[in-house]
């Protein structure tokens, strides 16, 4: 039988999910699913109000969509970041020629009017690159996103042409044809891309991947889930534990709600950094699963300084985790 709770979660991150963790007292590891509006979703225990009580709050999210208007040499190399990052990526064109099978194998293929197509998408969970072949079609993407919510916008093109575009999008706010508020201008990320110096069209992707990842990333509070490594639990009949990173200090190599699943077979799913700390953790999940007494546990691993020395280590810092046991 399925995990119900990492069921439940597979099949809803790409909405946005909170997830809160008790964290202290007799509930200690309780968990609970709510949505964006924050109504209660699923729990590992219905017998307990996981709001009632002191809780971790984290905003977890899927794989990050990518869409990509235009197909030309830019979009193409933005493309292939995107697939090498695991992103789902989308290609809107108006051409067919641009937007062909064999161009883009592994992408949601949109061929149309650019206005048209994104309208009619949900993009709250998109970073969305306008790089087509002039500033008529910017502006007319660029209008068609405005009124909506995503992660990020970018607009590509040189200062002057950023500027005029940005003038006639701001002309169409004002005069109500464009449904935002004249601020939003400012969100827009144009011209696009961190500055690096690139020239190329692989450079400039470079520099576009790199300031969405900067952005998308900058909420702590959010954790953006290995998708697959979800399935594989809501998939598992097997007993097993998760080990999830809570706190972090100093320069320990993994990030808050990174995890790793160590299943009764043995058999390993996620990461919360490798090496002699991953060792420890590993076999703290081991003694709690063969623990009848408790379901839960925290521990702590020290990277820092002479810690750190006795365990071959060098990054420095320190971890809190919690450990949680699960049945299907």
């Amino acid at each position: 039988m399925k995990n119900k709770y990492f069921k439940y979660m597979f099949d809803n991150l790409s909405k946005g999910l909170e997830r809160r963790t008790i964290i202290e007292n007799d509930n200690l590891g309780v968990e609970a699913l709510y949505d964006m509006q924050g109504n209660f979703l699923i729990s590992t225990n219905k017998d307990v109000q996981v709001s009632d009580k002191p809780y971790l709050s984290e905003v977890l999210s899927g794989k990050l969509e990518l869409v990509v208007c235009g197909g030309g040499h830019v979009g193409l190399a933005v493309y292939k970041l995107g697939i090498f990052l695991g992103w789902n990526v989308s290609i809107v064109e108006d051409r067919m020629e641009y937007c062909t099978e064999q161009m883009y194998p592994e992408a949601t293929r949109l061929v149309g009017k650019y206005s048209e197509i994104l309208s009619g998408l949900e993009l709250s969970h998109a970073a969305i690159v306008v790089a087509t072949r002039g500033h008529k079609f910017d502006k007319s993407c660029v209008a068609a996103l405005l009124p909506k919510q995503y992660k990020y916008l970018g607009m590509i093109g040189s200062k002057s042409k950023v500027s005029k575009t940005m003038e006639l999008l701001g002309d169409d706010i004002k005069n109500n044809i464009i449904d935002c508020n004249i601020e939003k201008l400012s969100e827009i990320n144009s011209p696009i891309g961190l500055e690096i110096k690139a020239q190329t069209p692989e450079e400039i992707a470079v520099s576009i991947i790199a300031e969405i990842i900067k952005i998308t990333k900058a909420d702590k509070k959010q954790i953006q889930m290995k998708v697959n490594d979800i399935e594989n639990l809501s998939n598992t009949e097997k007993p097993f534990v998760v080990a999830r990173i809570i706190e972090k200090q100093g320069s320990a190599p993994r990030e808050v709600g990174s995890f790793l699943a160590v299943l009764s077979d043995g058999t390993l799913i996620g990461t919360v950094g490798g090496g002699a700390v991953e060792a420890l953790v590993i076999n703290d999940c081991k003694k709690l699963l063969n623990d009848s007494n408790n379901q839960s546990a925290i521990c702590h691993h020290d990277l820092s300084n002479e810690s750190a020395s006795n365990l071959g280590m060098i990054c420095g810092g320190n971890v809190k985790l919690i450990l949680n046991k699960f049945t299907s």
